[in-house]
């Protein structure tokens, strides 16, 4: 029944897009993005897994040893052993080194330090600070969502961002950005601000401390924040275009850009204090904490390519009269995947990106591409530097989607976006992780 529907939706989609005009639903798809092309998308995901696939080996030989090393007659490392031992060896980094007889890492990001953090971060990068507002009655929806207005350096005001962050029940779990109001020029010459709001699923405060965050959610939070970074300092014409509201593997690329402030010591270390003493996150916990994000980035980073692959080749001309969805995983599989296929598994019928991501799953590697380049090219020797923010924020914010983005890439860094720079770009991070977490 799954296979059925599937199968439908792809072939609805393939016949929409011949009516109007095109060759393929990813063709549709893709127009207006920062890869304009399937072919371009096709030789990114190649270039990315070739360059990948000795690295992941390396990935699936350290899980293969564990393997045998908890039960010697275990057989040979399997699909379903990849998120368990990517789970233990992330673990054993964080508890190496009588790392384990520190502090919890929560106890410090407590949210108001983590926020402060941010705040820091943006008056340095762009003149730009968040204060807290007073609601109005019946202004916010729950008693624990908070207003921040945010301003310029000469005090104008840029916008509003709502702050939805812990949890409560009914409420949904999915981190997200969503705009309330639109930026744009008003008739006057006026500008309309924007109100966005900043959607979260963090612990609430307990009756002996704030509200205490993981490393990953303190990077969900840059992350977030990093949408409505895009919004708030989004100057366009038309609110159609402000902000985020670009293509797919662009509206990504501040947010994950943020993800990398929020894993660098220099900047992890203007706030990462312990909630009760105010105690700075020792040294060896902090460089222990983000050496732990880049194990197993090369297989994890392999899964994305096979996934991405997947979805364009589902996206492309396919006669589905005569070929089945499984059937066309299999191949792919056998192309971008380091370990075998196995019979009769068939994960893409319950992987609902196919449906509300159709022809786009792409983006989130293009992006992070991007977003690495950006960080290499402007801040990675100085995450502080206002002479790099001055130039994001002028040069890609400020435009929303209101520039091609592949055009605006190509000016910003200077170089044109080929399927091999943006390789270069994600391969070279991901390198240097390596290294570093070998140091």
């Amino acid at each position: 029944h799954q296979e059925d529907l599937l199968s439908r939706l792809l072939s609805y989609r393939q016949e929409m897009a011949i009516l109007c005009g095109f060759p393929s639903f990813a063709h549709r798809a893709l127009g207006g993005s920062l890869a304009e092309t399937p072919e371009l998308v096709s030789s990114f995901l190649t270039d990315v897994s070739d360059a990948l696939r000795p690295l992941a080996q390396q990935d699936y030989a350290a899980m293969s040893a564990m393997k045998k090393k908890q039960n010697k007659n275990a057989k040979e490392l399997g699909l379903w052993d990849v998120c368990y031992y990517t789970g233990i060896a992330k673990h054993e980094v964080l508890t190496g080194a009588n790392v384990g007889k520190s502090p919890s890492l929560s106890h410090y990001f407590p949210l108001g330090s983590v926020m402060q953090g941010l705040n820091h971060l943006l008056q340095q990068l762009f003149g730009v600070s968040m204060t807290l507002c007073i609601a109005e009655r019946g202004e916010v929806w729950a008693d624990d969502v908070h207003k921040l207005a945010v301003s310029d350096e000469d005090g104008s005001l840029l916008g509003y961002i709502y702050c939805d962050f812990t949890e409560r029940a009914g409420k949904s779990t999915q981190d997200c950005h969503f705009t309330i109001r639109g930026g744009k020029e008003l008739a006057d010459g006026s500008y309309q601000n924007p109100v966005v709001v900043v959607q979260l699923s963090l612990p609430p405060a307990s009756w002996s401390a704030p509200p205490l965050l993981t490393p990953s959610m303190v990077e969900n939070l840059f992350h977030e924040m990093g949408h409505a970074l895009h919004s708030m300092l989004a100057r366009t014409r038309y609110q159609h275009v402000t902000g985020t509201r670009c293509s797919t593997d662009f509206a990504e690329v501040p947010s994950i850009l943020m993800e990398f402030f929020a894993s660098d010591p220099r900047v992890l270390r203007s706030f990462a204090c312990h909630y009760k003493t105010g105690e700075p996150m020792p040294q060896q916990l902090m460089d222990i904490m983000v050496k732990s994000k880049s194990v197993f980035m090369a297989s994890e980073m392999q899964t994305q390519v096979f996934y991405s692959a997947v979805d364009q080749r589902y996206h492309s001309a396919v006669s589905w009269d005569s070929v089945s969805t499984t059937d066309l995983l299999k191949e792919e599989h056998n192309k971008h995947y380091g370990l075998p296929y196995v019979d009769n598994t068939a994960w893409q019928l319950r992987f609902s990106h196919f449906v509300g991501y159709g022809g786009k799953y792409y983006a989130y590697l293009v992006s992070r591409a991007v977003a690495s380049w950006i960080w290499q090219t402007y801040f990675v020797q100085d995450p502080f530097s206002r002479e790099a923010g001055t130039r994001y924020r002028t040069e890609v914010l400020q435009h929303g989607g209101g520039v091609p983005p592949r055009q605006l890439v190509a000016n910003f860094l200077d170089k044109e976006v080929t399927a091999k720079s943006l390789t270069t770009a994600l391969i070279s991070d991901l390198e240097s992780k390596r290294e570093a977490l070998a140091a």
